[in-house]
C-alpha cells in the first residue's frame, strides 16, 4: 500500500499545479483574442425644450406627471430639461438622442375609426411615422416625440403610461377605440 500512494504523488502534485495554470493560461488567451467593446457615452446633458404655456390647473397636473417619472423610460436614462419657464415641471427627456414627452401639448382630433393604442391605460394615437404620439384620454394631452433611432417607441410609451394614468385625469370623453 504505501508504493500505490507515492507513485499517485507526483500525478496529485501534477494535477493541482497543471489546473490553475491551465486556467490562467484560458484567461489570457480568451482575452487577448475577444473583441474589446468599446464603451458607451450616452449624452445625459440637459435637453433645451420648449415649455408649453398651461393654466395653473394644467401646470399642477403636469408638475404631478414630471415630479413622479420614472428614472429610465423603455431603457433610456432620464436627462434634465432646460428652457423657458416650466420647461422642468412639463417636459421629460430619456436617453441618446432624446425621446421628449411634453405634458399639454395641443389635443389631436382622431375619427372614432382611428387606428389607437391603449398601453398600460392610457389610450395614444401616433403619426404614420410612429415617432409623434398624443394621448386622447388626458385632461391634459400628452405628446411624446421618439427619435427615428429608437427601435421600440412603444417601450417608452409603456413606461410612460403608468405614471401619466395615475398623475394626469382622465378626459370626460375619448374616441371609441380608447374605451
Amino acid at each position: 500500500m504505501g508504493s500505490e500512494k507515492k507513485s499517485r504523488l507526483p500525478a496529485i502534485v501534477a494535477t493541482v499545479v497543471a489546473v490553475p495554470v491551465a486556467v490562467v493560461a484560458g484567461v489570457l488567451v480568451f482575452n487577448a483574442i475577444a473583441p474589446e467593446a468599446e464603451p458607451v457615452h450616452e449624452d445625459l446633458s440637459p435637453v433645451s425644450v420648449a415649455a408649453p404655456a398651461l393654466s395653473e390647473e394644467d401646470a399642477v397636473i403636469c408638475l404631478a406627471l414630471t415630479a413622479t417619472a420614472p428614472e429610465t423610460a423603455g431603457g433610456l436614462q432620464a436627462r434634465p430639461v432646460e428652457g423657458g419657464a416650466g420647461a422642468a415641471e412639463s417636459v421629460l427627456a430619456y436617453g441618446d438622442p432624446a425621446a421628449v414627452a411634453t405634458c399639454g401639448v395641443e389635443p389631436v382630433a382622431v375619427e372614432d375609426t382611428a387606428l389607437v393604442y391603449k398601453l398600460n391605460g392610457v389610450c395614444w394615437y401616433s403619426d404614420e411615422a410612429g415617432l409623434e404620439w398624443t394621448t386622447l384620454d388626458r385632461q391634459v394631452p400628452v405628446g411624446v416625440s421618439v427619435p427615428e433611432a429608437n427601435d421600440q417607441p412603444v417601450d417608452v410609451l409603456n413606461d410612460l403610461s403608468t405614471v401619466i394614468a395615475e398623475k394626469v385625469p382622465a378626459a370626460a370623453d375619448a374616441p371609441t377605440g380608447c374605451a
